[in-house]
């Protein structure tokens, strides 16, 4: 409904008023009132379980790439997913790219090179690092690690004419487990694979210091 308002005298301007009716006034004349805002209850946060890859490319400042850090995934190390990075390393190898593998997962078929992978075993080292130099291509460095040792400080070859990068994975790994939020793991399960007798019982021994099993 619309009025007209035409107000009477010298230097008036006439106005129009448009009054609307409200459309809930058309159901009868009801009122709806409005409904409170639905809330959202609290979700239960569950880590997930999608495995993500990761590695790190130094390059030249003209885009060269020099070294490639890989953190071997479970996945890695597991059917096609690893005849997949088998041929990614070969790739590194061939185009002369430094290449330093850090293996810190027990499960699944190494990836190293047998000669490499007869060293841990005689070492007793479960874990590794192994390193490939584009400068020394006939013999690969190999950094075992014990179940009960601290992560080592590794050299990170660049160019030949540059000095090493020490990397220390101890600091880094203990980060990962802040940020990864594994202290939350039920610990009363054993690993798979099984540990020896005398790194389980050591490992047992941890465990119930920290009140993680019973």
């Amino acid at each position: 409904m619309a009025a007209s308002l035409a107000p009477r005298g010298p230097g008036r301007i006439a106005r129009t008023v448009k009054i609307t009716e409200p459309w809930s006034l058309k159901e009868g004349g009801t009122v709806v009132a409005p409904e409170p805002p639905i809330q959202a209850i609290t979700p239960i946060r569950v880590l997930r379980d999608e495995e993500t890859e990761r590695w790190i490319e130094i390059r030249e400042a003209s885009g060269r790439l020099i070294s490639v850090i890989e953190l071997l995934s479970p996945a890695n190390k597991q059917g096609a997913s690893r005849d997949d990075y088998l041929r990614k390393r070969r790739g590194f190898i061939t185009a002369r790219v430094n290449l330093v593998e850090i293996d810190l997962i027990r499960p699944g078929v190494p990836v190293f090179s047998d000669r490499v992978r007869t060293t841990l075993k005689n070492a007793d080292a479960p874990y590794g690092v192994c390193v490939f130099r584009e400068a020394q291509p006939v013999a690969d460095e190999v950094y075992p690690i014990g179940l009960r040792e601290r992560l080592p400080a590794i050299g990170i070859p660049l160019r030949e004419t540059d000095p090493d990068v020490v990397l220390d994975l101890q600091p880094l790994i203990d980060q990962c487990h802040e940020r990864g939020r594994y202290h939350m793991l039920d610990y009363r399960v054993d690993p798979e694979p099984p540990l020896s007798a005398t790194d389980a019982s050591w490992m047992n021994y941890l465990l119930h210091a920290e009140g993680l099993r019973g």
